[in-house]
């Protein structure tokens, strides 16, 4: 009576479980660039002496600043998490996991950076409970800082001029 299609072999379109396993790998890609992000945001003082992408070194320094940065950074960010969407229903899928991949090593590069270069567990211990850690800063940004302090962030201090 009732006649079902059993497929054996792989039309090349992914199941429903597959596809919502891409789809949560794009969300958790979109997620870190949010969580770049909003890093840029927080510590946008220190970024031009600091920022160690010379692709974004170009950005802060020639076309715009830190808040031009953050704006490509974001556009970029939405724009790639089209793509990933889009490339999960072509045979071109696994870049999406080669593209997570790739962002949760920038996760846990962002998170977990030591400048002195000592990544000992203590180390590591000790500067995420003792100074700004980016899980603290960024914890702050979303609950605890009100909009008018992530925005002034953003804006330079004015400068007076004495005579």
């Amino acid at each position: 009576m009732f006649t079902r299609k059993i497929q054996i072999s792989g039309s090349g379109q992914p199941s429903f479980f597959k596809r919502v396993g891409y789809l949560l790998m794009v969300f958790i890609v979109g997620f870190v660039g949010a969580y770049d992000n909003v890093l840029n945001i927080c510590f946008a003082d220190l970024l031009p002496e600091s920022e160690q992408n010379p692709l974004c070194r170009l950005i802060i320094d020639h076309y715009g600043g830190v808040n031009q940065l953050i704006l490509i950074k974001s556009y970029l960010t939405i724009l790639g998490v089209i793509i990933m969407i889009s490339l999960i229903y072509t045979k071109f899928r696994v870049c999406v996991k080669i593209i997570f991949i790739l962002s949760l090593i920038l996760f846990f590069y962002l998170t977990f950076y030591c400048p002195q270069g000592d990544y000992s567990i203590r180390t590591l211990i000790k500067e995420n409970t003792t100074s700004k850690s980016p899980l603290k800063v960024v914890y702050d940004f979303y609950f605890v800082n009100t909009f008018q302090e992530n925005a002034r962030k953003l804006t330079p201090p004015l400068r007076t001029w004495h005579k």
